[in-house]
């Protein structure tokens, strides 16, 4: 998958990123980065 789709991948329904630039440098250097996911429950 080339790095325009894995970035566009990644950012939809995304709240909080570093940066977008560091994410490309990530994805440029990592070829399997790990991620934090998580979601506030509070209503």
């Amino acid at each position: 998958m080339d790095l325009e789709k894995r970035m566009s991948l990644i950012l939809r329904n995304t709240e909080e990123i570093v940066t977008q630039e560091e994410l490309r440098v990530l994805l440029e250097t990592n070829t399997r980065p790990k991620a934090y996911w998580g979601f506030e429950s509070s209503g």
